[in-house]
Parts: structure tokens; sequence; C-alpha cells
């Protein structure tokens, strides 16, 4: 998840559940987060000046394609239902999405994403030590007026065109929304948690995916969080109250910000939450032959609203 470097590890916890699931995991909580006291806070999409993108990343290259098109509003904050993009002589390919949300590529040879745990080597590469790229990367995130926190790289030194990957925690007013998958649930590549993601190569940034940009609007009052015992409390009753089937594990507990879309708005509530990541294994008989069964394993998330306790749903692809 990259919350090692972001936050607090706190104690090992190891228990079992009255419903027999089993935790086993550190805790990460972000040290702006390590307080008694935090608000629900409310924000609206920020809007992505497209003139502005494109004078960042394609001066001086030839623009050789400009549309506009339709986008899925589905993104917190979205402002419009449209999308602008454009493609250069060199390659280059620019999307702005919803008003707030925006995609820039000229990765000419990208690496597959999905497990990177292993290049997190803190390794620098020829063209720029990790520090170098990383100091370029806020530089271009305060041009855009993108306010990003900690970040974790990680060195990709096997492929024909090393690179490095960062990914940044996005803020909302100096607190991180959450890097798991917030808000939108497909395999789909604006679903892939909120954090901002940019490759940097010898020719310097290649890629950066900002899934949304957000404005916040009420700072919110603090109240009092639910501790750490206090959200366990929920998980057991939560347990308690289904028919627990197979091999429940909770392998990550983490706190953060999330981006709850409000309907029919642009605007999202901002809520700190408590995430509970799960895996869940049954084993199934065989249909031709009960001796022979299939295991299955299945990741997902349990939500808590870390001030009201409250469990936050997931249908259909959101909160």
């Amino acid at each position: 998840s990259g919350a090692e470097n972001t936050a607090e590890k706190a104690e090992h916890i190891t228990k079992t559940l009255s419903s027999g699931v089993m935790v086993d995991t550190g805790v990460y909580v972000p040290e702006s987060m390590q307080q008694q006291n935090l608000p629900e806070m409310q924000g609206t999409g920020q809007e992505i000046d497209f003139e502005k993108i494109k004078e960042i990343f394609c001066a001086g290259k030839k623009i050789t394609e400009e549309t506009e098109g339709s986008y899925p509003p589905d993104m917190p904050g979205a402002l419009t239902e449209a999308e602008k993009h454009l493609s250069t002589e060199d390659g280059d390919y620019l999307l702005v999405g919803c008003g707030n949300s925006f995609f820039y590529t000229a990765a000419r040879d990208t690496q597959d994403t999905s497990n990177l745990e292993p290049d997190k080597t803190g390794k620098d590469l020829d063209f720029a030590t990790i520090a170098e790229a990383d100091e370029e990367i806020r530089k271009v995130a305060e041009e855009l007026g993108i306010s990003v926190g900690d970040s974790v790289c990680y060195t990709i030194d096997t492929s024909s065109m090393p690179h490095y990957i960062f990914q940044y925690d996005l803020l909302v007013n100096g607190m991180p929304l959450g890097k798991f998958d917030g808000g939108s649930y497909s395999g789909d590549v604006w679903a892939t948690g909120t954090s901002v993601k940019v490759f940097y190569g010898a020719e310097g940034l290649n890629m950066l995916a900002m899934p949304y940009a957000l404005d916040v609007t009420d700072a919110g009052t603090p109240q009092p969080v639910l501790t750490l015992d206090e959200a366990i409390q929920k998980l057991e009753e939560k347990f308690d109250s289904m028919i627990v089937e197979g091999e429940w594990r909770v392998d990550e507990i983490e706190m953060a910000y999330i981006a709850v879309p409000i309907e029919g708005t642009n605007d999202a509530r901002l809520l700190p939450v408590w995430r509970f990541q799960t895996e869940h294994t049954m084993e199934y008989a065989g249909k031709d032959d009960p001796s022979q069964t299939t295991t299955l394993t299945d990741r997902g998330d349990i939500l808590f609203n870390a001030l009201d306790g409250t469990e936050l749903l997931k249908n259909n692809g959101s909160i």
C-alpha cells in the first residue's frame, strides 16, 4: 500500500475475533491524522486548466490532434461530462476529464505496475537521483496547484528504459486521501486508489495520472475519532451479525480520508475512515467429484466512518 513511508506503524495486532476472524497486521495512521479529533470536510471539483497543462507538458511540441468528447462524471468533484485530449507528433498524449481529472503520458516503455513492492529499493539511477526527480515532480505539482504529500518511489531498472515510478499522497487540508481504491472499485485505470502516479525517466517526467483534484470548501469542525479498539469493536459487531463461512483474515489496517461524491452535485464529503483489508478464503466441493475441492480467495475492504462508526457500504462501483 506504500503506507509505510507516510505513517507511524503502531503496535502489531494479532487477535482472533469472537467470530473466528483472524486479525494479524500492523496499523498505519498518517502523522497528520494522529489526533483525538478530526473534522468531516467538504470539497468541490478543482478545475484543471487545459491550456496551462498543455503549456507545462507539450510546450514546443507539434500537436497532431486535439479533440473533445464525453467522459462519465463518476469521480468525486466531477465538474462536467466532457473530456479534452490531444496528441503530439512525438507520441505524447494528454487528457483532461470531468474538468478536474487528468492524465499525461509520453512513456514509451512502461511497466506493469500491479506489484511494485520488490522495486522499492531506494536505488538511484544514472540520470537523476530519487531526491532530484522528486524535487522536479513537486515543482510541477505546485505549478498545477495540486497539493501532494509523502511519496513512495520504485526504481525500475529492468526495462529497456530505466525509470522511477512515484506514488504521492493527495492532500486535502494537509490530510492524505487513502491510496486504496477510493470511490470507484473497477479494475479500470482511474480506479487504482487516490494518489498521484508519476513515471520519471532520463528525459524527465513522462507520465502523470491525477485521479481527481478537489478544493476544500468547508474545513469542518473537529469531532472525536474512534480509537483503534473502538473500530475493532465495530468490526467484531459486523462479523457477529454475519454468517461467517470459510476463513477470514484482516491483514491491513489504516486510517485515511476518503472522498464520497454527493449525488447530483460537484461536491464530495471528505471523511476520515478506518479501513480493514480482508482476505476471505472459501473451499468448494467439485460438482462431479465432491472430494475435489476448489479454493477461492477474495480480497476486499471494510470501511468505517472514523467519526460516527457507521460502515460505508460499496455498491455498483461506488461507496
